[in-house]
């Protein structure tokens, strides 16, 4: 495995560096005096460089594409009062010589044991009709490729490569929990929904590590193609219960809740209600989280966030005499508990794992 190097944010302002990134942009540009120049848009995970390569462009731009991953040798230089490297040597880096973390932010669990969960509850519907749908889906190749890449979203929540993937287990986990208090929900509708609420974003983000949006979905919206996804699949299985198809469909529609939102139909019955504030919770708190974590280190407040409406609490310390008071027999404070119901311990988030 080639070295990464320094990354973008630690990059001297001045002197040859050597270092891998990725090609986010690139482009022949015309020289004030004639000819052309290559432009380039490097990135990483920590941030992006301009860079140009003033010899030979055509033939280094043969040399990779956008999206691939290169190893660059340059100088820095200030222009404008802002770094740019000028290009000595580049090439590709081939598949097994980079880390995909080191270029994009990318889920903490593995996308192919994220997948492998996925299929138990699909495995786990009652409904032959249901089961065969979603094994359908989770089976097109394209789709299984897609859900183990595209991020949960650009910026609200789960932004990184899987994070569909992470929201949409999550979201079926927390469907198990909530139907154990209400046992009259219909699990497998439920189910189905959680796997469903977003498979049109694997057409409307895509799988490129430069985490945009497709043409498709910036017309039509993971919704549309979520519904489009569900009628293909639907239409390969022979006498699929209209009722079910139906109350898919709505659960779709209506799981951003309100018109205003996004949503097409406004929640109509019990589970697509608890669908959407399932998906509701996972997603705001996977971002009030992923915003603390990037606070300043000792800040009691992250900045303002307009999609919240309000700053967040991120100074998680007490003081001694409350601590002594809140703790549990083991020692640990009470009140604060993570997803998976351990106890948070009353210290200053620092762990950046989703950036």
């Amino acid at each position: 495995m080639a070295e990464k190097g320094l990354f973008i944010e630690a990059l001297p302002h001045d002197g040859v560096v050597t270092f891998l990134a990725l090609v986010k942009d690139k482009g022949l540009k015309p020289k004030r005096a004639g000819g052309w120049y290559l432009y380039l848009l490097l990135s990483d995970r920590t941030g992006e460089l301009e860079a140009k390569a003033w010899d030979t462009p055509e033939q280094t731009a043969s040399l990779f594409e956008r999206d691939d991953i290169v190893k660059v040798r340059g100088t820095i230089e200030l222009y404008n009062d802002r770094p740019q490297l000028i290009v000595q040597r580049i090439r590709r880096c081939e598949e097994g010589e980079f880390r995909e973390a080191d270029f994009c932010p990318a889920s903490t669990r593995d996308p192919e044991e994220m997948f492998r969960e996925l299929q138990g509850f699909v495995d786990s519907i009652g409904s032959k009709h249901l089961r065969a749908l979603l094994l359908s889906v989770l089976n097109d190749p394209l789709v299984a490729m897609a859900i183990k890449v595209v991020p949960g979203g650009m910026r609200l929540h789960h932004p990184y490569r899987a994070g569909l993937l992470e929201h949409v287990i999550s979201v079926c986990n927390l469907a198990d929990k909530v139907i154990e208090h209400y046992p009259r929900l219909n699990r497998d509708w439920l189910i189905a929904g959680s796997v469903l609420h977003d498979i049109g974003k694997i057409e409307e983000l895509g799988t490129s590590r430069r985490l945009g949006y497709t043409t498709r979905g910036q017309l039509v919206g993971h919704v549309g193609l979520g519904l489009e996804i569900l009628d293909r699949h639907i239409a390969q299985l022979e006498g699929f219960p209209v009722e079910t198809k139906t109350m898919l469909q709505h659960l779709i529609v209506s799981h951003h809740g309100d018109i205003d939102k996004g949503a097409l139909r406004r929640p109509a019955s019990p589970e697509a209600i608890l669908l959407h504030y399932l998906d509701e919770v996972d997603a705001r708190l996977e971002q009030a989280w992923r915003l603390i974590d990037q606070a300043p280190a000792g800040e009691e407040w992250t900045a303002y966030v307009p999609s919240l409406e309000r700053r967040l609490y991120c100074s998680l310390g007490v003081d001694e005499e409350l601590s002594s008071s809140a703790l549990t027999d083991g020692g640990a404070p009470m009140g604060i508990v993570t997803p998976s119901s351990e106890v948070r311990p009353f210290v200053p988030i620092t762990d950046n794992g989703h950036l």
